[in-house]
């Protein structure tokens, strides 16, 4: 079941008609991108790419050829979707696997390298980039020699992405290195009536702009905004399917499929099975809300229970939803 607003990564030959790539000195295609959706304002926000990450040659020594970098205004929150990679972060070593999610902050020295193809998907905000970016990968994917032509090297995109000499590291197992993160290992966790609110990045680790909290919703479990909201909304359903109901369209969205919803759209969701669904644009102050509903429903009860308080938590964190339910 097709929608306009919903996005199956899966299937969706259009994205990849325009990408960019990424060539190791050998001549092989590193990478291949695809933006999803485009970034919007000058922070980039709602920037959701879906990236292939091709397996390393097997005569590279990843301990070697992990091109390590650092972004120093971007922040990068990607999920690990299929494959296995290692991760050089902070003097460490860890390898990633399905169901990883690596935030990788500004200015963070980092280094990646891929055992199997991977597909790497996620959201960038405050990075800087030319638009002729993809012009100039294009120019090498066709003629590899040219990145060795002054000529045409000499017109390399300003962007920021600065090279770093290899890491001395120690190996370490994934959970114990924090940039990456785990369903299984949230930073908070909220539970409310059929679904389970879990923080997996933090607001003051995305430079204030944005966070990432994962809705794991029960079957049956409801949520309707109000009539028009005024938050612009980018889901994305990692696992389980998940009915939406955009204007009077209805869908069903399942694995990674991204629900991309514009704003003042009314909206809702039912969960069909259970679901994992990241709030990817990340503009509810959600990991405040929930402390604050928590707290209110164990030491004040009173308050709780008054839907004028509710309302005002929900306004101040910028929460457009009208209300939450199981569905009978």
């Amino acid at each position: 079941m097709s929608s306009e607003f919903m996005i199956d990564l899966n299937n969706n030959p259009e994205a990849w008609k325009k990408t960019a790539s990424t060539i190791r000195p050998d001549g092989t295609v590193a990478s291949k991108v695809a933006t999803i959706i485009p970034g919007e304002g000058p922070r980039n926000l709602f920037w959701v790419l879906d990236t292939i990450m091709y397996a390393s040659t097997e005569i590279a020594d990843p301990d070697v050829s992990h091109m390590p970098h650092v972004h120093r205004y971007g922040y990068e929150t990607f999920f690990v979707d299929s494959g296995k990679m290692i991760l050089y972060i902070d003097g460490m070593k860890c390898y990633c696997t399905k169901g990883d999610i690596l935030h990788l902050q500004a200015n963070q020295i980092h280094g990646m390298a891929f055992l199997e193809d991977v597909k790497y998907r996620g959201t960038y905000h405050d990075y800087v980039f030319s638009p002729d970016t993809a012009a100039y990968n294009k120019v090498i994917e066709h003629m590899p020699e040219a990145a060795s032509d002054p000529d045409f090297t000499r017109l390399l995109p300003p962007k920021d992405h600065i090279n770093h000499e290899r890491f001395v590291f120690k190996e370490v197992p994934a959970e114990q290195c924090p940039a990456v993160r785990n369903i299984n290992r949230p930073l908070a966790e909220y539970k409310l009536p059929g679904v389970t609110m879990k923080m997996l990045v933090q607001r003051w680790e995305n430079a204030g702009v944005k966070e990432l909290c994962c809705a794991v919703m029960e079957p049956g479990f409801t949520a309707e905004w109000v009539k028009y909201p005024t938050v612009r909304e980018v889901l994305y359903v990692r696992s389980g399917q998940v009915k939406f109901k955009i204007y009077n369209e209805e869908f069903v969205a399942h694995d990674e499929c991204i629900i991309n919803i514009p704003k003042f759209a009314p909206h809702s969701l039912e969960a069909l099975s259970r679901a994992e669904v990241y709030d990817l644009g990340g503009v509810t102050y959600w990991n405040n809300l929930m402390h604050d509903y928590v707290s209110l429903r164990a030491y004040d009860p009173d308050r709780f229970n008054r839907p004028e308080v509710i309302a005002e938590l929900k306004e101040k964190a910028n929460c457009p939803i009208k209300c939450i339910g199981m569905k009978n």
